[in-house]
């Protein structure tokens, strides 16, 4: 994955609402992002019906010929991303103004992020507020430390007798130093010792061993340091060995050990397989990922409900009136709400009342 940046790259998108951009084909005169991206790779972008715009940091993705909107930079709608309604669109590669390093009246420039080079540079003036990190070879007419020149380079020269360096910058009270000029590279006691070193935001270093260094690589190696290191910041590249170590005054006396398992206070694992949106399921002493349709079948339940009368269906009330102590009719939908009188009616029936007073009225009249 690399940020690409490419002229003459436009196409056209149907696409609607805020989703991933389909791509549609080059517009005339025009190439397409396939033919100048690669999968997966981010290019700045800008999309436009004529009326409204956005301008943002797209993905591309060759499968489909799509472009994700990753990151949304301006546009009409706020800065956020525009909801495009149906209509065909442009949409082309292009350099946000965000995104450029423009110099001012007076030739200068500001960057706010990190800047890489490769090859060879040449800086007339580069003032870095931050760190540098440089993975190569820094050369330079002249070097200063905070307002001193360096005017002596060592690079496999050695300095003896170098002792009571009370002036220099960052050795105050550096009693003794001793650097021993010797022709083997791989010799050791090329420094004997540097010690008593008690300024403020120093390094004080006692050897019990040996410092050896090495001018063909340009390293120095140590058997044992010990005693204290009190700087504001601090680069190790291997590892750290100490009989005590404080954090914000505070000491760290031993190495946490967390308990794993699913009792009180312990550290939960998970099981291989575990996705995004799974439900978590206990296993034994792990916590296992459990999808929708496998929870469904852990707990014998389903999807979805099926209304109807069929086999297996669900019922529902197909009435807006039901009331207690009613009875029911099926219907294509449902179940219906009928209440006494209704049943008679349905069925073709009357009530035992008015049977007895029909019967009544029937003697009567046959006299």
């Amino acid at each position: 994955m690399a940020l690409v940046i490419s002229d003459r790259v436009k196409e056209t998108t149907t696409t609607t609402g805020t989703g991933t951009y389909t791509l549609g084909g080059a517009v005339a005169g025009f190439e397409t992002f396939t033919t100048n991206l690669s999968n997966s790779d981010t290019t700045y972008y800008c999309c436009t019906d004529g009326t409204d715009f956005e301008v943002g940091l797209g993905t591309f993705t060759s499968s489909g010929t799509t472009l994700a909107r990753t990151t949304v930079i301006s546009s009409s709608n706020s800065n956020n991303a525009v909801s495009w309604s149906s209509g065909t669109r442009t949409l082309f590669c292009t350099l946000p103004a965000t995104k450029t390093i423009v110099l001012d009246a007076s030739g200068n420039a500001s960057v706010g992020g990190t800047v890489t080079a490769t090859g060879t540079s040449v800086f007339t003036n580069l003032d870095i507020s931050g760190d540098v990190d440089i993975d190569g070879t820094l050369e330079a007419d002249a070097v200063t430390v905070n307002g001193t020149a360096l005017n002596t380079v060592i690079a496999g020269v050695t300095v003896t007798n170098a002792t009571n360096a009370t002036n220099a910058t960052n050795a105050t009270n550096a009693t003794h130093v001793s650097v021993a000029d010797n022709e083997n590279a791989n010799e050791e006691n090329l420094i004997t010792f540097i010690e008593d070193a008690s300024a403020t935001g120093n390094v004080g270093l006692e050897s019990d061993g040996d410092f050896a260094y090495n001018p063909s690589t340009g390293t120095v190696s140590a058997t044992i340091f010990k005693g204290n290191i009190d700087a504001v910041d601090g680069d190790f590249d291997g590892t750290l060995e100490a009989d005590a170590i404080t954090l914000n005054g505070t000491a760290i006396t031993a190495t946490a050990t967390l308990s794993t398992g699913i009792s009180n206070t312990n550290v939960a694992q998970f099981t291989t397989g575990v996705a995004d949106d799974d439900f978590l399921r206990v296993d034994g002493t792990t916590i296992e990922g459990r999808s929708a349709a496998e929870v469904l079948a852990d707990i014998g339940g389903q999807a979805s409900l099926t209304f109807g009368i069929s086999n297996t269906n669900a019922v529902k009330i197909d009435s807006a009136s039901v009331a207690d102590d009613e009875y029911a009719r099926f219907t294509a939908n449902g179940l219906e709400s009928r209440s006494t009188s209704e049943v008679l009616s349905d069925i073709g029936a009357t009530s035992a009342s008015d049977a007895a007073n029909e019967a009544t009225a029937l003697a009567i009249a046959l006299g």
